[in-house]
């Protein structure tokens, strides 16, 4: 059984169609950069780095004495 459909259909299926598939690569790409273990990795480490050196500035703050504020 074949159903008809205004012309102005297919225009409306068409975007339909590369909104889907462009959504469903943004999609993908997403779920590998949230994947990646060596991103994930950098991330951790740049952490770690950052709360180091948090850590060492407080450190010389405690030690220089007063600090008049």
């Amino acid at each position: 059984m074949t159903t008809l459909l205004s012309p102005d259909s297919r225009l409306l299926s068409g975007w339909a169609v590369r909104g889907g598939l462009g959504l469903a690569s943004w999609g993908l790409q997403r779920e590998a950069r949230r994947n990646d273990r060596d991103r994930l990795q950098r991330r951790i480490d740049a952490r770690a780095t950052a709360e180091a050196a948090l850590a060492e500035r407080d450190a010389l703050h405690r030690s220089a004495g007063f600090l008049p504020m």
